[in-house]
């Protein structure tokens, strides 16, 4: 069986956060726009589907601002191992 690129929280523990009264439970730290509490970032999983859900709908503020949660959160989200030729 594959391993799942998931955070090491449990199935339980993801699920619970999944609901409405998990949602409000986490911390603000835990979202790329804390006041209104959109895009998750708990995880680097989530984090990534942050910034590219954000690139679809956020205005341009609002996605600098979630660029600068995820980096402070999870520094290597985003670094690539290209070279410029």
């Amino acid at each position: 069986m594959a391993k799942s690129n998931r955070s090491s929280l449990s199935a339980a523990t993801n699920a619970k956060r999944n609901t409405k009264k998990g949602r409000k439970a986490m911390p603000a730290s835990d979202f790329g726009l804390p006041g209104p509490r959109k895009y998750r970032i708990d995880d680097p999983a989530h984090a990534r589907n942050a910034l590219a859900r954000s690139a679809q709908n956020a205005t341009p503020a609002q996605q600098a601002q979630i660029r600068r949660r995820v980096k402070a959160k999870f520094p290597s989200i985003g670094k690539t191992n290209r070279k410029s030729v």
